[in-house]
Protein backbone atom coordinates (compact mmCIF):
# COMPACT_ATOMS: atom_id res chain seq x y z
CA UNK A 1 0.00 0.00 0.00
CA UNK A 2 3.07 2.23 0.97
CA UNK A 3 4.53 1.72 -2.17
CA UNK A 4 1.84 2.20 -4.28
CA UNK A 5 1.26 5.62 -2.54
CA UNK A 6 4.52 6.71 -3.26
CA UNK A 7 4.35 5.34 -7.10
CA UNK A 8 1.31 7.22 -7.76
CA UNK A 9 2.93 10.46 -5.91
CA UNK A 10 5.76 10.23 -8.32
CA UNK A 11 4.15 9.61 -11.30
CA UNK A 12 1.50 12.18 -10.70
CA UNK A 13 3.61 15.04 -8.97
CA UNK A 14 2.33 17.61 -11.82
CA UNK A 15 -0.84 16.80 -11.08
CA UNK A 16 -0.93 17.16 -7.56
CA UNK A 17 1.45 20.33 -7.62
CA UNK A 18 -0.92 22.04 -10.11
CA UNK A 19 -3.91 21.35 -8.40
CA UNK A 20 -2.31 22.58 -4.94
CA UNK A 21 -1.39 25.88 -6.88
CA UNK A 22 -5.26 26.13 -8.36
CA UNK A 23 -6.36 25.61 -4.46
CA UNK A 24 -3.45 28.27 -2.48
CA UNK A 25 -4.48 30.60 -5.68
CA UNK A 26 -8.09 30.50 -4.94
CA UNK A 27 -8.27 30.63 -1.07
CA UNK A 28 -5.58 34.04 -0.99
CA UNK A 29 -7.89 36.04 -1.29
CA UNK A 30 -10.71 35.75 0.96
CA UNK A 31 -7.42 34.32 3.60
CA UNK A 32 -5.94 37.89 2.86
CA UNK A 33 -9.25 39.87 4.02
CA UNK A 34 -10.27 37.21 6.84
CA UNK A 35 -11.00 39.25 9.74
CA UNK A 36 -11.14 36.88 12.42
CA UNK A 37 -9.10 33.75 13.35
CA UNK A 38 -12.24 31.32 13.50
CA UNK A 39 -13.21 32.84 9.52
CA UNK A 40 -9.48 31.93 8.84
CA UNK A 41 -9.34 28.13 10.70
CA UNK A 42 -12.80 27.63 7.82
CA UNK A 43 -11.04 28.66 4.96
CA UNK A 44 -7.61 26.97 5.94
CA UNK A 45 -10.29 23.68 6.46
CA UNK A 46 -11.45 24.65 2.74
CA UNK A 47 -8.10 24.86 1.50
CA UNK A 48 -7.81 21.28 2.48
CA UNK A 49 -10.75 19.86 1.16
CA UNK A 50 -9.94 21.68 -2.37
CA UNK A 51 -6.54 19.93 -2.31
CA UNK A 52 -8.15 16.76 -2.13
CA UNK A 53 -10.95 17.16 -4.57
CA UNK A 54 -8.73 16.71 -7.21
CA UNK A 55 -8.25 13.50 -6.89
CA UNK A 56 -11.31 11.89 -7.25
CA UNK A 57 -13.22 14.61 -9.27
CA UNK A 58 -12.65 17.07 -12.08
CA UNK A 59 -15.73 18.22 -12.23
CA UNK A 60 -16.58 19.21 -8.83
CA UNK A 61 -12.99 20.41 -8.68
CA UNK A 62 -14.01 22.92 -10.90
CA UNK A 63 -17.60 23.44 -10.04
CA UNK A 64 -15.59 24.22 -6.19
CA UNK A 65 -12.93 26.88 -8.01
CA UNK A 66 -15.40 28.63 -10.10
CA UNK A 67 -17.39 29.66 -7.40
CA UNK A 68 -14.74 30.41 -4.97
CA UNK A 69 -13.49 33.19 -7.56
CA UNK A 70 -16.46 34.76 -8.64
CA UNK A 71 -16.93 35.26 -4.71
CA UNK A 72 -13.50 36.43 -4.27
CA UNK A 73 -14.67 39.59 -6.56
CA UNK A 74 -17.81 39.93 -4.68
CA UNK A 75 -15.81 39.70 -1.00
CA UNK A 76 -12.72 41.59 -2.36
CA UNK A 77 -14.91 44.58 -3.43
CA UNK A 78 -16.24 45.12 -0.08
CA UNK A 79 -13.86 44.44 1.74
CA UNK A 80 -11.74 47.04 -0.08
CA UNK A 81 -14.36 49.44 -0.11
CA UNK A 82 -16.19 49.11 3.14
CA UNK A 83 -14.41 46.88 5.39
CA UNK A 84 -15.41 43.27 6.23
CA UNK A 85 -14.62 42.80 9.96
CA UNK A 86 -17.56 41.03 10.34
CA UNK A 87 -17.05 38.70 7.50
CA UNK A 88 -20.81 38.97 6.40
CA UNK A 89 -21.69 40.78 3.30
CA UNK A 90 -25.54 40.28 3.25
CA UNK A 91 -26.01 44.10 4.29
CA UNK A 92 -23.94 44.49 0.91
CA UNK A 93 -26.21 42.79 -0.98
CA UNK A 94 -29.44 43.88 0.68
CA UNK A 95 -28.28 47.87 -0.14
CA UNK A 96 -27.32 46.68 -4.09
CA UNK A 97 -30.80 44.83 -4.13
CA UNK A 98 -33.17 46.94 -2.68
CA UNK A 99 -31.57 50.39 -4.53
CA UNK A 100 -33.11 51.64 -7.49
CA UNK A 101 -31.26 51.09 -11.19
CA UNK A 102 -29.95 54.63 -10.71
CA UNK A 103 -28.14 54.12 -7.78
CA UNK A 104 -26.50 51.15 -8.79
CA UNK A 105 -25.14 52.76 -12.00
CA UNK A 106 -23.51 55.68 -9.86
CA UNK A 107 -22.40 53.22 -7.79
CA UNK A 108 -20.54 51.48 -10.23
CA UNK A 109 -19.32 55.03 -11.61
CA UNK A 110 -18.12 55.81 -8.56
CA UNK A 111 -16.37 52.78 -6.40
CA UNK A 112 -15.39 50.06 -9.03
CA UNK A 113 -11.50 51.29 -9.43
CA UNK A 114 -8.07 49.40 -10.49
CA UNK A 115 -8.34 47.35 -6.88
CA UNK A 116 -11.70 45.76 -8.50
CA UNK A 117 -9.91 45.35 -11.63
CA UNK A 118 -6.86 43.49 -10.52
CA UNK A 119 -9.19 41.28 -8.45
CA UNK A 120 -11.02 40.47 -11.69
CA UNK A 121 -8.06 39.55 -13.63
CA UNK A 122 -6.31 37.58 -10.59
CA UNK A 123 -9.65 35.37 -10.70
CA UNK A 124 -9.27 35.24 -14.34
CA UNK A 125 -5.91 33.98 -14.51
CA UNK A 126 -6.85 31.21 -12.31
CA UNK A 127 -9.48 30.14 -14.30
CA UNK A 128 -7.02 30.21 -16.98
CA UNK A 129 -5.38 28.20 -15.22
CA UNK A 130 -8.30 25.60 -14.23
CA UNK A 131 -8.10 25.51 -18.02
CA UNK A 132 -5.15 24.83 -18.84
CA UNK A 133 -5.21 22.02 -15.90
CA UNK A 134 -8.42 20.44 -16.86
CA UNK A 135 -7.42 20.02 -20.47
CA UNK A 136 -3.71 19.31 -20.25
CA UNK A 137 -3.40 17.49 -16.78
CA UNK A 138 -4.04 13.96 -16.41
CA UNK A 139 -3.76 11.11 -13.16
CA UNK A 140 -3.30 7.66 -12.81
CA UNK A 141 -4.81 7.81 -9.52
CA UNK A 142 -6.54 4.18 -7.91
CA UNK A 143 -5.11 4.23 -4.18
CA UNK A 144 -5.47 8.32 -4.24
CA UNK A 145 -8.48 8.39 -5.51
CA UNK A 146 -10.01 6.24 -2.46
CA UNK A 147 -7.99 8.24 0.32
CA UNK A 148 -8.87 11.79 -1.41
CA UNK A 149 -12.84 10.93 -1.50
CA UNK A 150 -12.33 9.58 2.22
CA UNK A 151 -10.58 12.38 3.54
CA UNK A 152 -12.91 14.99 1.53
CA UNK A 153 -15.95 13.07 3.28
CA UNK A 154 -14.69 12.82 6.68
CA UNK A 155 -13.50 16.68 6.71
CA UNK A 156 -17.14 17.37 5.57
CA UNK A 157 -18.62 15.51 7.98
CA UNK A 158 -16.43 16.71 11.13
CA UNK A 159 -16.80 20.81 9.58
CA UNK A 160 -21.18 20.11 9.23
CA UNK A 161 -20.99 18.38 12.93
CA UNK A 162 -19.81 21.79 14.26
CA UNK A 163 -21.36 23.94 12.38
CA UNK A 164 -23.18 24.70 9.08
CA UNK A 165 -20.93 26.36 6.92
CA UNK A 166 -23.67 26.25 4.15
CA UNK A 167 -25.27 28.64 6.56
CA UNK A 168 -23.12 30.38 8.94
CA UNK A 169 -19.54 30.95 6.60
CA UNK A 170 -18.61 32.97 3.37
CA UNK A 171 -18.23 32.50 0.91
CA UNK A 172 -20.62 29.43 1.04
CA UNK A 173 -23.17 31.29 2.82
CA UNK A 174 -23.19 33.83 -0.46
CA UNK A 175 -26.21 32.06 -2.10
CA UNK A 176 -28.37 31.92 1.10
CA UNK A 177 -27.68 35.46 1.60
CA UNK A 178 -28.67 36.98 -1.88
CA UNK A 179 -32.06 34.54 -1.70
CA UNK A 180 -32.85 35.76 1.88
CA UNK A 181 -32.09 39.67 0.80
CA UNK A 182 -34.73 38.68 -2.53
CA UNK A 183 -36.89 37.32 -0.05
CA UNK A 184 -37.11 40.64 2.04
CA UNK A 185 -37.42 42.86 -1.25
CA UNK A 186 -40.71 40.95 -1.80
CA UNK A 187 -41.34 41.14 1.90
CA UNK A 188 -41.02 45.15 1.04
CA UNK A 189 -43.31 45.25 -1.47
CA UNK A 190 -45.96 43.44 0.74
CA UNK A 191 -45.05 46.37 3.87
CA UNK A 192 -45.72 49.31 1.75
CA UNK A 193 -48.99 47.82 0.72
CA UNK A 194 -50.31 47.02 4.06
CA UNK A 195 -49.31 50.62 5.20
CA UNK A 196 -51.35 51.77 1.93
CA UNK A 197 -54.12 50.32 3.74
CA UNK A 198 -53.64 51.51 6.65
CA UNK A 199 -53.01 55.03 5.88
CA UNK A 200 -56.02 55.24 3.73
CA UNK A 201 -58.08 54.56 6.73
CA UNK A 202 -56.00 56.15 9.36
CA UNK A 203 -58.27 59.51 11.28
CA UNK A 204 -56.47 62.24 13.25
CA UNK A 205 -57.68 64.27 15.51
CA UNK A 206 -57.08 68.14 15.03
CA UNK A 207 -55.18 69.35 17.57
CA UNK A 208 -55.98 72.82 19.20
CA UNK A 209 -55.15 75.45 17.02
CA UNK A 210 -54.11 77.80 20.85
CA UNK A 211 -50.38 76.79 20.03
CA UNK A 212 -50.18 76.79 16.05
CA UNK A 213 -48.33 79.42 15.59
CA UNK A 214 -46.81 79.19 12.14
CA UNK A 215 -48.18 79.83 8.59
CA UNK A 216 -45.65 78.38 6.69
CA UNK A 217 -43.80 75.37 8.10
CA UNK A 218 -40.66 74.47 5.96
CA UNK A 219 -38.78 70.92 6.54
CA UNK A 220 -35.13 71.10 4.61
CA UNK A 221 -33.85 67.51 3.96
CA UNK A 222 -29.99 67.70 3.83
CA UNK A 223 -28.32 64.56 2.03
CA UNK A 224 -25.10 63.23 3.16
CA UNK A 225 -24.33 66.49 5.32
CA UNK A 226 -21.47 65.59 7.78
CA UNK A 227 -21.49 68.84 10.43
CA UNK A 228 -18.37 68.68 11.21
CA UNK A 229 -17.77 70.41 7.47
CA UNK A 230 -19.99 73.20 8.77
CA UNK A 231 -18.75 76.87 9.45
CA UNK A 232 -22.07 76.81 11.92
CA UNK A 233 -21.02 73.78 13.96
CA UNK A 234 -16.99 75.13 14.15
CA UNK A 235 -15.59 73.99 10.33
CA UNK A 236 -12.51 76.13 9.78
CA UNK A 237 -14.03 77.23 5.90
CA UNK A 238 -16.85 79.71 5.71
CA UNK A 239 -19.33 76.81 4.25
CA UNK A 240 -22.62 77.99 6.16
CA UNK A 241 -21.70 82.20 5.32
CA UNK A 242 -25.89 82.87 5.31
CA UNK A 243 -26.84 80.13 8.32
CA UNK A 244 -24.02 81.82 10.06
CA UNK A 245 -25.31 85.70 9.57
CA UNK A 246 -28.74 83.83 10.40
CA UNK A 247 -27.35 82.59 14.00
CA UNK A 248 -27.09 86.42 15.04
CA UNK A 249 -30.06 87.21 14.79
CA UNK A 250 -30.94 85.44 17.78
CA UNK A 251 -33.40 83.54 16.07
CA UNK A 252 -31.41 80.47 14.94
CA UNK A 253 -31.56 77.68 17.40
CA UNK A 254 -28.62 74.71 17.10
CA UNK A 255 -29.10 72.06 18.28
CA UNK A 256 -26.63 68.76 18.90
CA UNK A 257 -28.32 65.71 17.36
CA UNK A 258 -27.16 62.53 15.82
CA UNK A 259 -29.31 60.70 12.81
CA UNK A 260 -30.56 57.15 13.75
CA UNK A 261 -29.31 55.32 10.35
CA UNK A 262 -26.43 55.69 7.92
CA UNK A 263 -28.74 54.76 5.47
CA UNK A 264 -31.45 56.80 3.27
CA UNK A 265 -34.02 54.23 2.86
CA UNK A 266 -34.51 53.74 6.38
CA UNK A 267 -32.97 57.37 7.87
CA UNK A 268 -36.18 59.12 6.24
CA UNK A 269 -39.13 57.36 7.48
CA UNK A 270 -37.54 56.86 10.79
CA UNK A 271 -37.20 60.83 10.80
CA UNK A 272 -40.58 60.91 9.64
CA UNK A 273 -42.59 58.89 11.17
CA UNK A 274 -43.52 56.81 14.31
CA UNK A 275 -40.57 54.16 13.72
CA UNK A 276 -37.45 54.16 15.68
CA UNK A 277 -34.36 52.09 15.39
CA UNK A 278 -35.53 49.15 17.41
CA UNK A 279 -38.94 49.02 15.91
CA UNK A 280 -38.54 50.22 12.96
CA UNK A 281 -41.42 47.30 10.33
CA UNK A 282 -44.20 47.70 12.72
CA UNK A 283 -43.97 51.20 13.74
CA UNK A 284 -43.37 52.64 10.18
CA UNK A 285 -46.43 50.00 8.62
CA UNK A 286 -49.11 51.62 11.48
CA UNK A 287 -48.00 55.18 11.65
CA UNK A 288 -48.50 58.17 8.97
CA UNK A 289 -46.06 60.71 8.27
CA UNK A 290 -45.83 64.46 8.96
CA UNK A 291 -47.57 64.86 5.39
CA UNK A 292 -50.66 63.04 7.09
CA UNK A 293 -50.34 65.00 10.74
CA UNK A 294 -49.98 68.56 8.98
CA UNK A 295 -53.35 67.98 6.40
CA UNK A 296 -54.94 66.53 9.41
CA UNK A 297 -54.56 70.00 10.94
CA UNK A 298 -55.50 72.28 8.01
CA UNK A 299 -52.05 72.55 6.60
CA UNK A 300 -51.24 72.28 2.58
CA UNK A 301 -48.69 70.46 2.08
CA UNK A 302 -46.06 69.29 -0.31
CA UNK A 303 -43.11 66.73 -0.65
CA UNK A 304 -40.51 68.92 -3.27
CA UNK A 305 -37.75 66.69 -4.08
CA UNK A 306 -34.44 66.77 -6.22
CA UNK A 307 -33.87 63.06 -5.49
CA UNK A 308 -34.53 60.35 -7.92
CA UNK A 309 -38.43 58.79 -7.93
CA UNK A 310 -39.06 55.29 -7.37
CA UNK A 311 -42.54 53.77 -8.12
CA UNK A 312 -45.24 53.99 -5.44
CA UNK A 313 -44.80 50.27 -4.28
CA UNK A 314 -40.76 50.34 -4.35
CA UNK A 315 -39.52 52.77 -2.31
CA UNK A 316 -40.65 53.90 1.75
CA UNK A 317 -39.84 57.03 0.58
CA UNK A 318 -41.81 57.48 -2.37
CA UNK A 319 -44.78 55.88 0.15
CA UNK A 320 -44.75 58.88 2.43
CA UNK A 321 -44.67 61.46 -0.40
CA UNK A 322 -47.44 60.01 -1.50
CA UNK A 323 -49.23 61.47 1.72
CA UNK A 324 -48.65 64.85 0.64
CA UNK A 325 -51.02 66.93 -1.26
CA UNK A 326 -48.79 67.75 -3.89
CA UNK A 327 -45.71 65.94 -4.95
CA UNK A 328 -42.79 67.07 -6.93
CA UNK A 329 -39.92 65.37 -8.30
CA UNK A 330 -37.15 67.26 -10.11
CA UNK A 331 -35.70 63.98 -11.94
CA UNK A 332 -35.44 60.84 -12.12
CA UNK A 333 -31.66 59.65 -10.95
CA UNK A 334 -28.58 60.80 -9.53
CA UNK A 335 -26.45 60.82 -12.48
CA UNK A 336 -28.45 63.48 -14.52
CA UNK A 337 -29.69 65.18 -11.50
CA UNK A 338 -29.69 69.44 -11.69
CA UNK A 339 -28.97 71.32 -9.08
CA UNK A 340 -30.80 72.11 -5.99
CA UNK A 341 -31.52 75.54 -7.25
CA UNK A 342 -34.23 73.62 -9.52
CA UNK A 343 -36.28 73.62 -6.60
CA UNK A 344 -35.95 77.04 -5.68
CA UNK A 345 -37.61 77.08 -9.61
CA UNK A 346 -40.30 75.08 -8.46
CA UNK A 347 -40.92 77.43 -5.73
CA UNK A 348 -40.90 80.15 -7.63
CA UNK A 349 -43.57 79.01 -9.60
CA UNK A 350 -46.23 78.26 -6.87
CA UNK A 351 -49.00 81.21 -6.38
CA UNK A 352 -48.68 82.56 -3.11
CA UNK A 353 -51.51 80.52 -1.09
CA UNK A 354 -52.81 82.30 2.30
CA UNK A 355 -53.62 79.03 3.23
CA UNK A 356 -51.14 77.39 6.22
CA UNK A 357 -48.22 75.45 4.14
CA UNK A 358 -45.88 72.96 4.93
CA UNK A 359 -43.27 71.87 2.53
CA UNK A 360 -40.90 69.43 2.99
CA UNK A 361 -37.57 69.92 0.27
CA UNK A 362 -35.88 67.04 -0.20
CA UNK A 363 -32.09 68.24 -1.87
CA UNK A 364 -29.68 66.23 -3.30
CA UNK A 365 -27.48 67.87 -1.11
CA UNK A 366 -23.59 66.14 -0.84
CA UNK A 367 -24.60 63.15 -2.57
CA UNK A 368 -21.52 62.19 -4.17
CA UNK A 369 -19.67 63.31 -6.77
CA UNK A 370 -19.98 65.48 -5.01
CA UNK A 371 -18.63 67.88 -8.07
CA UNK A 372 -21.86 67.54 -9.66
CA UNK A 373 -23.74 69.06 -6.99
CA UNK A 374 -23.24 73.02 -6.98
CA UNK A 375 -23.05 75.78 -9.30
CA UNK A 376 -19.85 76.25 -10.29
CA UNK A 377 -19.96 79.89 -10.29
CA UNK A 378 -20.93 80.21 -6.79
CA UNK A 379 -18.62 77.67 -5.78
CA UNK A 380 -16.15 78.64 -2.10
CA UNK A 381 -13.34 76.92 -3.80
CA UNK A 382 -13.46 77.94 -7.42
CA UNK A 383 -10.56 75.27 -8.39
CA UNK A 384 -10.91 72.51 -5.82
CA UNK A 385 -7.60 70.76 -5.23
CA UNK A 386 -8.95 67.16 -4.02
CA UNK A 387 -12.35 66.05 -2.77
CA UNK A 388 -12.54 67.25 0.33
CA UNK A 389 -12.71 70.91 -1.45
CA UNK A 390 -15.41 69.19 -3.51
CA UNK A 391 -17.30 67.97 -0.48
CA UNK A 392 -17.42 71.45 1.22
CA UNK A 393 -18.22 73.10 -2.35
CA UNK A 394 -21.29 71.24 -1.66
CA UNK A 395 -21.83 72.10 1.32
CA UNK A 396 -21.94 75.76 0.76
CA UNK A 397 -24.26 75.29 -2.52
CA UNK A 398 -27.09 74.25 0.09
CA UNK A 399 -26.56 76.88 2.20
CA UNK A 400 -26.83 78.78 -0.57
CA UNK A 401 -29.96 77.14 -1.44
CA UNK A 402 -31.26 77.71 2.00
CA UNK A 403 -30.76 81.16 2.07
CA UNK A 404 -32.85 81.70 -0.99
CA UNK A 405 -35.42 79.69 0.86
CA UNK A 406 -35.73 82.10 3.70
CA UNK A 407 -36.02 84.87 1.39
CA UNK A 408 -38.93 83.75 -0.10
CA UNK A 409 -40.64 82.56 3.19
CA UNK A 410 -39.43 85.44 5.65
CA UNK A 411 -42.23 87.66 6.10
CA UNK A 412 -44.59 85.23 6.53
CA UNK A 413 -44.96 83.51 10.13
CA UNK A 414 -42.16 80.97 9.60
CA UNK A 415 -40.65 77.89 10.95
CA UNK A 416 -37.49 76.25 9.13
CA UNK A 417 -36.14 73.37 9.88
CA UNK A 418 -32.86 72.00 8.53
CA UNK A 419 -31.23 68.51 8.83
CA UNK A 420 -29.95 65.75 6.93
CA UNK A 421 -30.68 62.09 6.48
CA UNK A 422 -27.25 61.34 7.80
CA UNK A 423 -23.75 61.84 7.83
CA UNK A 424 -20.61 61.03 5.68
CA UNK A 425 -17.27 59.88 5.98
CA UNK A 426 -15.09 62.66 4.00
CA UNK A 427 -11.22 62.79 3.81
CA UNK A 428 -8.70 62.89 1.07
CA UNK A 429 -8.27 59.20 0.72
CA UNK A 430 -11.80 57.96 1.09
CA UNK A 431 -15.41 58.65 1.46
CA UNK A 432 -19.12 57.59 1.47
CA UNK A 433 -21.48 55.98 4.18
CA UNK A 434 -22.73 52.74 4.60
CA UNK A 435 -19.60 51.25 6.10
CA UNK A 436 -19.48 47.99 8.31
CA UNK A 437 -18.91 48.62 11.01
CA UNK A 438 -19.89 52.51 10.52
CA UNK A 439 -18.23 55.46 11.94
CA UNK A 440 -19.31 58.33 13.82
CA UNK A 441 -18.96 61.02 11.00
CA UNK A 442 -21.66 58.73 9.53
CA UNK A 443 -24.34 60.10 12.24
CA UNK A 444 -23.06 63.39 12.89
CA UNK A 445 -25.49 65.64 10.97
CA UNK A 446 -26.97 69.20 11.48
CA UNK A 447 -30.15 69.93 13.32
CA UNK A 448 -31.22 73.53 13.48
CA UNK A 449 -34.51 75.42 13.29
CA UNK A 450 -35.15 79.05 12.81
CA UNK A 451 -38.87 80.62 13.99
CA UNK A 452 -39.29 84.50 13.66
CA UNK A 453 -42.08 84.12 15.86
CA UNK A 454 -41.53 83.44 19.79
CA UNK A 455 -41.97 80.27 20.30
CA UNK A 456 -41.89 79.11 24.38
CA UNK A 457 -41.95 75.04 22.84
CA UNK A 458 -38.92 75.56 20.87
CA UNK A 459 -36.78 77.11 23.89
CA UNK A 460 -37.91 74.57 26.00
CA UNK A 461 -36.47 71.62 23.60
CA UNK A 462 -33.66 73.98 23.49
CA UNK A 463 -32.69 73.66 27.17
CA UNK A 464 -33.93 70.28 26.91
CA UNK A 465 -30.65 69.98 24.15
CA UNK A 466 -27.91 70.75 26.70
CA UNK A 467 -28.92 67.39 28.74
CA UNK A 468 -27.37 65.47 26.07
CA UNK A 469 -27.40 64.86 22.09
CA UNK A 470 -31.14 64.16 20.18
CA UNK A 471 -30.94 61.28 18.19
CA UNK A 472 -32.97 62.54 15.03
CA UNK A 473 -35.59 59.23 15.27
CA UNK A 474 -37.93 61.18 16.93
CA UNK A 475 -37.69 64.41 14.60
CA UNK A 476 -41.74 63.60 13.58
CA UNK A 477 -42.68 64.56 17.20
CA UNK A 478 -40.26 67.12 17.65
CA UNK A 479 -41.45 69.16 14.61
CA UNK A 480 -44.98 68.16 15.82
CA UNK A 481 -44.11 69.57 18.90
CA UNK A 482 -42.93 72.86 17.90
CA UNK A 483 -45.33 73.34 15.21
CA UNK A 484 -48.12 73.00 17.73
CA UNK A 485 -50.40 70.11 16.58
CA UNK A 486 -49.16 67.58 18.94
CA UNK A 487 -48.72 68.40 22.66
CA UNK A 488 -46.06 65.14 23.07
CA UNK A 489 -42.24 66.15 23.21
CA UNK A 490 -41.27 62.49 23.01
CA UNK A 491 -37.32 63.14 22.51
CA UNK A 492 -35.02 60.30 22.06
CA UNK A 493 -31.49 60.52 23.76
CA UNK A 494 -30.67 56.91 22.86
CA UNK A 495 -27.15 56.29 21.57
CA UNK A 496 -28.16 53.33 19.38
CA UNK A 497 -28.40 53.50 15.82
CA UNK A 498 -28.89 51.52 12.74
CA UNK A 499 -26.04 50.43 10.68
CA UNK A 500 -26.84 49.42 7.48
CA UNK A 501 -30.13 47.72 8.21
CA UNK A 502 -32.85 47.30 10.64
CA UNK A 503 -30.35 43.97 12.63
CA UNK A 504 -27.37 45.81 13.04
CA UNK A 505 -27.91 48.43 15.98
CA UNK A 506 -25.14 49.61 17.49
CA UNK A 507 -24.49 52.08 20.29
CA UNK A 508 -22.90 55.48 18.62
CA UNK A 509 -20.55 56.10 21.90
CA UNK A 510 -18.19 53.00 20.92
CA UNK A 511 -17.54 54.16 17.23
CA UNK A 512 -14.39 55.42 16.17
CA UNK A 513 -14.07 58.90 14.24
CA UNK A 514 -13.44 58.42 10.50
CA UNK A 515 -10.49 60.87 10.56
Amino acid sequence: MKKNIQTEFHTNKSYFYFGTLISLLSMLPQLVFSPNPTHSLFLAITLLLLITIPKFSKILFSVFIIFINLSNILIGHIALHWGYTLADIKPRIEVAFLSPIYESREYIARYIDYRDYGLVLFSLLVLFLLFKFLRHFTHSYKVFRIIGAGVFILILLSVTFYINPIREFEPFSVPCKVCTVIEDKNKIDQILKTREEYIAHIKIPKASKKNQLYDKIIIVMGESVNKSHMALYGYSSPTTPFLTSLQKSKKLYLFNAIAPTNQTRYSIPIELSEANVHYYENRYIHSASIMTHFKANDYETYWISNQGRAGKNDSTITSMASEANTTFFANLNYLDAKTDEVLIEYLNSLQHNSKKEMLLLHLMGSHSDYINRYNKEMALFKNPKNIVEEYDNSIHYSDTILSQIFEKFKKEKLLLIYLSDHGENINLENNGHGFIPPYKDEYTVPFVIYSNVKNPRLDEIYKDNKKGYFNLENFSSIVQYVSGISNHKNLSYSHDVMAVEPNTIVDFETLESFN
